[in-house]
């Protein structure tokens, strides 16, 4: 299952190359129905779609995995802070997570998207804003809970720095469960990201994008129901992909 997960992943950049020009337009083949030379059909400007599909999964999903790799590293860093510090410093600071993290990260997106406009910066940048908070909460609670444990009190009586002990003792038991929480949230933060592009706040036309292509779809649903069907069908297969993919094993140093 797992090489499958990653064939599949690997073959969507090659598959954006091979299937042509996303941005292509052919008024000769406006609105044609899937046939072999185009599996899924072409759109109202006559561009091939599953080209648009597949490019439309490196934004769709680059956008997606870049935002939750930042939110993760970010949480990561200032949830271990906390954590192994403890004191009146890291209770304000894990007041003003669980305030922040009441705040829906659509919401979020959408009045950032408003007031700076539409853009992938934009995007990123807000769902990053609000995206690292789960993840400072659950390494908060990890490390406040792991910096007791008699191997870590032994790394400390003999002398072993704070950056050492993170690096060698707290990392490895950090990272399997912040990585299952990032699968865990992958999903939907990919459809906040196609919701942000349907309601028009993502990268601008031409740019393929899951969101939009579904949004474009709209207006010609009695025509062209492949239009909607081919990136929603994306969206299905990519969520299926991710709650696939391995949580990885948490390792119990003991203690």
């Amino acid at each position: 299952m797992r090489a499958a997960i990653l064939l599949c992943l690997l073959a969507v950049p090659v598959a954006v190359g091979l299937l042509g020009d996303p941005l292509a337009t052919d008024m000769r083949a406006v609105l044609l129905p899937p046939s072999p030379e185009h599996p899924l059909g072409t759109d109202a400007l006559g561009r091939d779609v599953l080209a648009r599909v597949a490019a439309g999964a490196v934004t769709s999903l680059g956008a997606a995995g870049l935002a939750l790799v930042v939110s993760a590293l970010i949480g990561l860093a200032v949830g271990a802070a906390t954590g192994w510090s403890g004191g009146r410093g890291a209770a304000v600071v894990r007041a003003l997570v669980d305030v922040a993290a009441a705040l829906p990260p659509l919401i979020v997106a959408l009045v950032a998207g408003l007031v700076a406009g539409p853009g992938w910066t934009t995007l990123l940048l807000a769902l990053i804003a609000v995206g690292w908070l789960p993840f400072a909460r659950q390494a908060d609670a990890l490390t406040a809970s792991l910096r007791t444990r008699q191997w870590v009190l032994a790394h400390r009586a003999m002398g072993a720095g704070t950056l050492r002990i993170w690096w060698r003792s707290l990392l490895p038991e950090l990272l399997p469960p912040v990585g299952a929480l990032a699968v865990v949230r992958l999903p939907a933060l990919i459809n906040t990201v196609a919701a942000l592009g349907f309601l028009g706040l993502g990268p601008p036309p031409p740019a393929p994008e899951w969101g939009a292509m579904l949004a474009a779809s709209v207006d010609h649903l009695g025509v062209a129901p492949w239009l909607l069907a081919a990136p929603l069908a994306a969206l299905v297969v990519a969520q299926f992909l991710i709650a696939a993919l391995p949580f990885g094993r948490r390792t119990d140093r003991g203690g």
